[in-house]
């Protein structure tokens, strides 16, 4: 069981954190997304969901509030929306160009931020950094450790 001060210091990491991401700014990585809409565009094209639901169940999102999100993608012409060929009640969605420029600059940014967030360190803080974060996703997605 942790002791209070310890969920004290991993909850003002977490705020830490957060302030240094940018993730309360209104705009991610000075782009005209929200950080929500960010998650949906790069899950659409990292993960291939090609359907509402899926995206909406991936991030855990509200499905009227995905919905909403992708017919503003569909207006600003970032994806386009096909009848799917395997459930007529479910529509499959499409990056245009325009929307995969848009999620190739988004993952050059967040690449870039990353960079710069370690660029004050020296090689061995970098290491440290990297297997911290390896074996925090280990425990807290389950993932196999590298």
């Amino acid at each position: 069981m942790l002791k209070q001060t310890e969920i004290t210091t991993i909850r003002d990491f977490n705020r830490n954190y957060t302030k240094l991401l940018g993730i309360l700014n209104r705009r991610v990585l000075e782009t005209p997304l929200s950080w929500t809409e960010g998650r949906v565009i790069l899950e659409i094209s990292f993960n291939h969901d090609k359907t509402p639901i899926e995206i909406a169940n991936n991030l855990g999102l509200d499905k009227s509030y995905t919905s909403r999100i992708l017919n503003r993608f569909e207006k600003h012409g970032l994806l386009t929306k096909t009848p799917s060929v395997t459930d007529s009640r479910s529509i499959e969605l499409q990056l245009t160009d325009k929307g995969s420029t848009l999620v190739h600059e988004l993952d050059e940014r967040s690449d870039q931020q990353i960079r710069d967030l370690l660029a004050a360190l020296n090689d061995n803080q970098i290491k440290q950094f990297y297997q911290a974060i390896t074996v925090l996703d280990q425990l807290l997605f389950e993932k196999a450790v590298d």
